[in-house]
């Protein structure tokens, strides 16, 4: 069996390897070179090998990724690959986190104050967008006092407080170059990445400058095997390159229908000796042919009318834009598959055609969103904010962890009821002697918090209670 695979050295024929060019792969999907065969053929119905249409199509490499330029000016001439691009980064530091155990109301409060005065959320964002657009980007832990150590590994026990000065975002297009050497610690997250990245810098007096990748959060297109992340320097793919067809394709339809607009009323004008005016008559007798012709609309449109010589008809063809809406609405659906976002959210809009309340199509979206998260941003924050903390409280904490918020909002109805649901099974752990009067109202005043209830309870006051 034939199988042929495009943009590679090796095509598999028969369990034998034989090493042909790209060219010469195209050539074989379309016959020239030999014939491309699936697992079933018939003659008489044109199927399999006999079919005229089984080589008329394949995938081929775009290349898209390495091509930049393309990537931003589709970027910013494309409103929907923007939205392609920013919604799912929006998505995954919209609604934040929440630091788990036992903190200070104020040492939170400096914490989020320190996040709000350095950007930390936007520039996190921004990063996970042109890792999106580029197939990958960098966020540079900006620390005072190690502006001569960027080639050495962070240390965090030799960082002092308020020493944090927020993130520098890099993305591939500015020219970060991967080191060859890769980490070689089993216990270091990046194991096996590279360990250094070459960033080119123009301040007049260094042209390069390498940073260990300790101090950087690193983030990646969408994934590739192996042996393709190598190829690109260990990052990813651009997210606009699997669904660059689909993107086409709508874009063309669009542009079309838009086009049919202009020719919804077509007037023809039939004329006798028009072709020989035009082909034979001089300059002149082609002018006086263009006033008349616009003598005779200037009556049309001023006074209802139109005069003609009598030989001369005139006619009116409309077109019918039946079943337009239905086509568009099809690749609307097909781009939304492509970039895995509901239609509601990326045109604003439901195809009307398709009966959906888009509940299913949001929770499928939002735990999508929630992989991602765990994915590519529980990393990066797993590394800022032990330097933030640092920072801000002076010292590391112990057990500093974090649990995402959820994406999906409730109404106050569905927030009373699940408040009610929680508390009702509160109680019943305190009634059955599972939590002590104390862990009760601690975790009811959780339950509060969450869900703006119980605003009067204070677990850590002295409630004099006796069991």
């Amino acid at each position: 069996m034939l199988l042929p695979v495009l943009g590679s050295e090796v095509v598999y024929v028969k369990k034998k390897t034989r090493h042909i060019d790209p060219a010469e792969q195209v050539a074989i999907l379309h016959g020239l070179g030999g014939k491309a065969t699936d697992g079933y053929s018939n003659a008489a119905a044109f199927l399999g090998e006999y079919s005229p249409l089984i080589a008329s199509g394949t995938f081929l490499r775009s290349g898209l990724t390495a091509n930049t330029q393309l990537l931003t000016t589709t970027y910013r001439e494309c409103w929907l690959a923007t939205r392609i691009i920013d919604t799912p980064a929006e998505d995954m530091t919209r609604s934040w986190y929440t630091l788990t155990g036992k903190f200070d109301p104020d040492d939170l409060a400096d914490l989020r104050r320190l996040e709000a005065r350095h950007s930390v959320k936007r520039e996190l964002t921004d990063a996970i967008r042109w890792a999106r657009l580029y197939g990958g980007s960098l966020a540079l832990m900006v620390i005072d006092g190690e502006g001569d150590r960027l080639d050495e590994p962070l240390d965090l026990e030799l960082l002092p407080p308020e020493c944090f000065r927020g993130l520098l975002v890099l993305d591939q297009s500015m020219g970060i170059s991967p080191s060859i050497e890769l980490e070689t610690n089993l216990n270091d997250p990046d194991y096996g990445l590279p360990m250094y990245f070459t960033i080119n810098v123009d301040d007049g007096e260094n042209g390069t400058l390498t940073i260990h990748h300790s101090r950087l959060l690193r983030f990646t297109g969408r994934p590739l095997p192996r042996n393709e992340a190598i190829s690109e320097n260990y990052w990813g793919a651009s997210e606009l390159e699997h669904i660059w067809d689909e993107l086409q394709k709508r874009s063309a339809t669009s542009a079309n229908i838009a086009q049919l607009v202009f020719q919804a009323n077509i007037t023809t004008l039939k004329m006798s000796d028009f072709g020989d005016s035009v082909a034979m008559g001089t300059d002149d007798a082609r002018k006086n042919l263009r006033n008349l012709i616009s003598e005779e609309n200037r009556f049309r449109t001023s006074f209802g009318i139109q005069l003609l010589n009598k030989d001369d008809s005139y006619e009116n063809h409309s077109y019918s834009f039946a079943g337009l809406n239905d086509i568009y609405e099809s690749f609307m659906m097909d781009i939304s598959g492509a970039a895995e976002i509901p239609a509601s959210k990326l045109f604003g809009r439901s195809p009307q055609g398709f009966q959906s309340t888009g509940e299913a199509e949001m929770r499928n979206y939002y735990e999508m969103i929630a992989g991602l998260q765990e994915r590519d941003l529980r990393p990066a924050l797993e590394r800022l904010l032990p330097v933030m903390a640092i920072s801000c409280f002076g010292y590391l904490p112990e057990n500093l962890d974090f649990v995402f918020n959820p994406l999906a909002t409730v109404t106050a109805e569905q927030a009373e009821e699940l408040a009610g649901k929680l508390s009702d099974r509160v109680e019943k752990l305190y009634s059955a002697g599972l939590l002590t009067y104390e862990e009760a109202r601690s975790e009811l005043k959780t339950v509060g918090e969450k869900y703006a209830a119980y605003s009067g309870i204070d677990p850590d006051a002295s409630s004099g209670h006796t069991s």
